[in-house]
């Protein structure tokens, strides 16, 4: 689990990076970015009713919450928020952190 300095958590600041922040797409997910005055990056993972039923959610939720922990970022300072895609249920965790890798290398994170 992230620690809670390391979260995202009011719908305004989520809908603040929706709005102001970038958009980088991958395979099986989609990567909200915006820089941040805190000098640490915040996290926030989301999952739709798309991605399949409450257990499939929130099991899509928690890999994606490892594969963070994992892969510790260079660049510090940004909100970060990941939107899991429709097709992430049958997805590996190999391939799954590899996207992972892919996006934030596109969006200079590494």
């Amino acid at each position: 689990m992230l620690g809670r300095e390391f979260r995202i958590s009011t719908g305004k600041e989520y809908n603040n990076i929706y709005k102001g922040g970038k958009r980088i797409p991958g395979r099986y997910i989609i990567l909200f970015y915006q820089p941040n005055s805190l000098g640490i990056n915040r996290f926030g993972v989301v999952t739709s009713k798309k991605v399949g039923k409450a257990v499939t959610r929130n099991q899509a939720k928690r890999r994606l919450r490892e594969i963070i922990k994992k892969n510790e970022l260079d660049k510090k300072g940004f909100d970060i928020i990941i939107v899991a895609r429709y097709n992430i249920g049958g997805v590996t965790s190999e391939l799954l952190e590899k996207d992972f890798k892919i996006v934030t290398k596109k969006a200079g994170l590494w």
